[in-house]
């Protein structure tokens, strides 16, 4: 930074002061209009491929479908792995690509090998549907539910708001989930039909070919041109049941549909349905559009609901179920009330330490510095969220630490009688090199972080590149507005500085070290052996459950897919919760989960046998309970013992990357019987297991169904086809959607089905063959008998496998239990399978793998930055001696703390790599200085520290009080990071003042004998 811009900026502060006054106001608009939002958007790159295979097994969906897609999805550039399931009818695989694929151009891709595969498929398999679309998450769930009305009607009423509500600019869109929509049954009759030459199949073209609409043309003459028009489409349902579908040759006689079916409007035989607090209920779920404050959207949203619900029926509730606007302007306003107090506190310390006129122009360091950010965060598309925030609050006590330095320089001119202008100037000449540096280094410490190839380096990017946006701000801050300010306020000082205890205290160390600097340092470094001992009794973990409001509950029933047995198991969790105090109110979706209402929420497929329960919890009714942990394995002990007919499993909202159950052991193999059987140990082996929670596993067992066994003999005598057969059952008990009914606006699918409610039905139905014309009873060509089978094919990577899971009780470490479970297994005998673990100890490894060769490159980018400035190989390893040993301080914080080391504690370990070097850099520079001066280097030592104590303690002060609000702020997210900062700082303090010094006079005494004895040599 050359003094001609310094001593410009001085010169003309005016301007100098006009530009900081318009950053400070472009901050609070920044801050106004950047979107808000409780968590970072993450982009997972992951796809759902579904594939509907009428009447096909899970075998056939599995061997004719599943394995193609697979095979192709794997050959995408950035694949990582496919999971999928194949069940009666139905194909799901979910293909998972690495974080660092071009995600656009693999879905493109994967688009064009599903439209080149879909002609290899069965010609009855459906087309392939892809969505692609699945981190969104609903910013608004309502919920209109009333006892006296039906799902229809309550979707007319939802229809009115849908409307309304999506012409809010800002709102992508507006879906009703629930929504029960009628169709046209034709139900023929098995006995009737089989009267005539006509078949399920006929029946269906029939219906189609007479509900088409087609243009006729037109009559011209010399004077007009007239249209002609006919009605094609059916108009009632006595059109429909007066069709014509067959007819004698012979005698002119018809047969209508009413002859041989039942032609009614009903409810479609939906798979997925709503419930609100027991009753029937839609939702209406809004999505906001991206990057665009919700918090203001939300307001105009409120508006319009409040006036469209004036006109609703006072018998129907009209539910917040999820309301992300509130949520985010609750969660930024607690961490914005937590950087203000962290402001407060910072102004304090800086206040007491300097006194008010220099504590008053330091202190204008942080809003400018801060607000600076906030102009860069909406240049750069950065949200306002739980993270952002909190780098603020991590980066706040920095902030001020070059302004510290630089008026501290300057005031030392001013003391000494140099002239005002020349001490602003070389006060911050003197300093420049040093604090940019010192700069440079703790951004350098940052940078990695950006660099982390996962889902949990994307959820916390914004952290380590909002602390070196601040930093470098805080830098221009502290050379430009500073010394601005410096000269127009600063005065010579009065007293002299008063030497407190806590002074003496590190001088008398200081001494002590000096005086025995082996046992100094040998002290140190058994302390730093001792603190990792200590080290190994923190817990584990990879990221904390969510602090919200909100637990949900999946439920599954023990077999079969007829959503009635799901309904009443959800009914009989339903009574549970009620009972429950601390629950608020809560929502059911049955065959499906809810909308995706959290970021981290797991991929759902549609299942009659699977439902889910969201909650809203509150812990201060009765206080039973001090954390959701605490209230979720007490619900969980409740539905283990009451629950029949099925599981419910209490869950938590997970934060960064979610991982499920932390417990996970995948067993893979292609005989399913011996996966059986390997999973039924396991599972007794781990619950025998101390801590093991909620264990389960996503085997299904097998059920019972019809097997229609075809003779493929008799079947060729009567000229009947297996196709034949499959099409008409199909139809016949799946039914077959027509043709659209269109009425008053409205259209309805026209399904074609059987009335077969028996096997014995099912016998007596016949089947027209393709090739003669003629018909025959199944049963002459099939026998129909029950078989067990297994109605659900899961495979992960293209092997078949089976995912055994649990959850941990609290005080309890999963990392424990997968190794004691990992040393039963050896004792088991698993015939020709393998097992592989997948928990939250893999998690562990992966990522704290990723963030341990992260941190050895900060470690060379901040060394060479060190290289450069001190020219020197040995003064840079000085200096760096500090990091390793103020991870005693994080290693004892995080102990007295209660705190596991967890992805974000190790987070911040490593943050301080650039952050205690800082001091250290100031000091060592002052030695080096002091030694220039003609002092010896205990002397130099001595005085550097004397000189440059009070910057150093405020500095340090500063950034730990700074963090102070975090650390009590109760968020279990950033408690450890804000920990392991805080402590660590602190020991480096005492690094920085005493070890520091001593080592350096030891290695530069030990460089001048070597330079000595070189002379005399010389």
């Amino acid at each position: 930074m050359g003094k001609g811009l310094i001593h410009g900026a001085i010169k003309e502060r005016k301007v100098t002061l006009f530009l900081a006054a318009l950053i400070m106001i472009a901050g609070f608009y920044s801050y106004y209009i950047t979107p808000k939002q409780e968590n970072p958007e993450i982009t997972a790159a992951v796809a759902i491929v579904t594939t509907v295979y009428p009447g096909a097994s899970p075998e056939e969906v599995e061997k004719l479908v599943t394995r193609k897609i697979e095979d192709e999805a794997a050959e995408l550039k950035g694949y990582d792995y496919a999971e999928s399931q194949s069940r009666n009818g139905v194909s799901v695989v979910i293909v998972r690509l690495s974080q660092d694929a071009d995600i656009e151009k693999a879905w493109t891709d994967l688009r064009q090998k599903m439209e080149d595969l879909q002609s290899e498929l069965p010609d009855e398999a459906y087309p392939i549907q892809i969505n692609t679309n699945l981190t969104e998450t609903a910013g608004i769930i309502i919920s209109m539910s009333g006892e006296n009305y039906s799902y229809e009607e309550l979707a007319a009423y939802a229809e009115d708001f849908k409307k309304e509500l999506s012409k809010t600019k800002g709102i992508a869109r507006f879906e009703i989930s629930g929504k029960q929509e009628k169709e046209v049954i034709i139900e023929v009759d098995v006995a009737k039909i089989n009267q005539y030459q006509l078949s399920f199949e006929d029946t269906v073209r029939v219906l189609q070919a007479q509900n088409v609409e087609i243009p006729m043309g037109q009559i011209k003459n010399e004077e007009a041109r007239f249209n002609v028009a006919t009605t094609g489409t059916y108009e009632d349902l006595k059109e429909i049941e007066n069709t014509i579908v067959t007819g004698s040759k012979d005698s002119g006689a018809v047969v209508r549909l009413k002859d041989i079916a039942k032609v009614y409007m009903d409810l479609e035989d939906s798979s997925y349905r709503i419930k609100q607090n027991d009753r029937n209920a839609v939702l209406l779920t809004g999505y906001f559009q991206e990057n665009k404050n919700i918090v203001i959207i939300g307001k105009e949203v409120e508006k319009t609901i409040n006036k469209l619900k004036e006109d609703l029926p006072e018998d129907i509730y009209f539910d917040q179920v999820l309301y992300q606007p509130k949520d985010v302007s609750k969660a930024v306003n607690n961490f914005i009330i937590n950087l203000i107090e962290g402001i407060l506190f910072v102004i304090i310390v800086v206040f007491i330490g300097m006194g008010f006129r220099n504590a008053l122009i330091v202190s204008m360091a942080i809003p400018l510095s801060i607000l600076s950010t906030f102009v860069a965060m909406r240049l750069f598309d950065i949200s306002i969220h739980q993270i952002s925030i909190t780098a603020l609050i991590i980066a706040l006590g920095m902030l001020v630490d070059n302004a510290i330095v630089v008026s501290d320089a300057i005031q030392v001119k001013i003391d000494n009688d140099v002239e005002r202008m020349e001490a602003c100037v070389e006060g911050v000449k003197e300093v420049a090199i040093p604090i940019l540096t010192s700069t440079l280094t703790t951004v350098a410490a940052f940078i990695p972080l950006l660099l982390l190839p996962s889902v949990a380096g994307e959820y916390i990017r914004s952290l380590p590149l909002i602390i070196m946006i601040s930093l470098s701000a805080s830098y221009l801050v502290a050379l430009l507005v500073t010394p601005t300010m410096a000269y127009l306020f600063f005065q010579k000082s009065e007293k002299k500085e008063k030497k407190y205890k806590i002074r003496a205290f590190f001088d008398r160390m200081l001494h002590i070290g000096m005086s025995k600097k082996k046992k100094t340092i040998l002290s140190a470094f058994g302390i730093f052996g001792i603190a990792i001992l200590l080290a190994t009794q923190l817990g584990l973990q990879f990221f904390p459950k969510a602090d919200t409001n909100i637990l949900y509950v999946d439920i599954r029933t023990e077999s079969g897919t007829d959503i009635s047995k799901t309904e009443a198991l959800v009914e009989q969790v339903a009574q549970i919760l009620k009972n429950q105090k601390e629950v608020v109110s809560y929502t059911a979706a049955i065959g499906d989960g809810l909308p995706k209402f959290y970021n981290t929420m797991p991929v759902y497929t549609q299942s009659q046998d699977f439902a889910q329960i969201m909650l809203k919890v509150d812990l201060k009714k009765e206080k039973r309970f001090k954390t959701n942990t605490e209230f979720a394995d007490a619900l969980q002990e409740i539905f283990d013992e009451r629950i029949a007919g099925g599981i419910a499993t209490v869950k938590q909202l997970e934060q960064g990357e979610p991982i499920g159950s932390p417990v996970r052991v995948r067993i893979i193999g292609e005989d399913m019987e011996k996966l059986e059987t390997a999973t039924r140990k396991v599972n007794q082996y781990l619950s025998k297991i101390e801590g093991t929670i909620n264990i389960d596993d996503d085997f299904t067992d097998k059920v019972y169904e019809f097997y229609v066994d075809i003779d493929t003999d008799k079947a060729s005598f009567f000229g009947v086809t297996k196709y034949d057969i499959q099409k008409e059952v199909n139809i016949a008990l799946m039914g077959r959607s027509a043709a659209i009914f269109r009425n008053n606006g409205n259209e309805y699918d026209m399904l074609v089905k059987s009335n077969v409610q028996s096997s014995e039905d099912l016998e007596n139905m016949a089947i027209k063959s393709s090739v003669t014309g003629n018909k025959v009873l199944l049963k002459e060509v099939a026998n129909i008998e029950l078989r067990p089978q297994i109605p659900d094919i899961k495979k992960h990577d293209r092997e078949k496998s089976v995912t055994i899971y649990s959850d941990v009780k609290p005080g309890f470490s999963s990392v424990e239990i997968q190794r004691q479970l990992q040393q039963g297994l050896e004792t088991l005998e698993l015939e020709n399978v393998q097992v592989v673990f997948d928990g939250e100890r893999e998690k562990i490894q992966e990522h704290f793998g990723s963030i341990g060769t992260s941190s050895i490159f900060a470690l060379l980018l901040v060394y060479g930055i060190l290289l450069i400035q001190f020219n020197s190989f040995i003064q840079p390893v000085v200096i760096l001696l500090t990091i390793p040993l103020s991870t005693i301080g994080s290693i004892v914080g995080l102990f007295i703390f209660r705190q596991p080391l967890s992805f974000t504690g190790l987070l911040g370990i490593v943050s301080l790599l650039g952050i205690v070097v800082n001091n250290a850099i100031v000091l060592i520079d002052f030695i080096n200085e002091e030694r220039k001066a003609g002092k010896d280097i205990i002397q130099a030592c001595l005085e550097a520290v004397d000189k440059r104590f009070r910057p150093i303690m405020l500095s340090t002060t500063t950034t730990v009080i700074g963090l102070t609000p975090l650390v009590f702020s109760g968020s279990e997210l950033f408690q450890p990071m804000s920990i392991a900062l805080m402590s660590g700082l602190m020991v480096s303090t005492l690094l920085t003042l005493v070890i520091i010094p001593v080592v350096y006079s030891m290695v530069e005494s030990k460089i001048d004998k070597i330079k000595e004895k070189k002379l005399i040599k010389g």
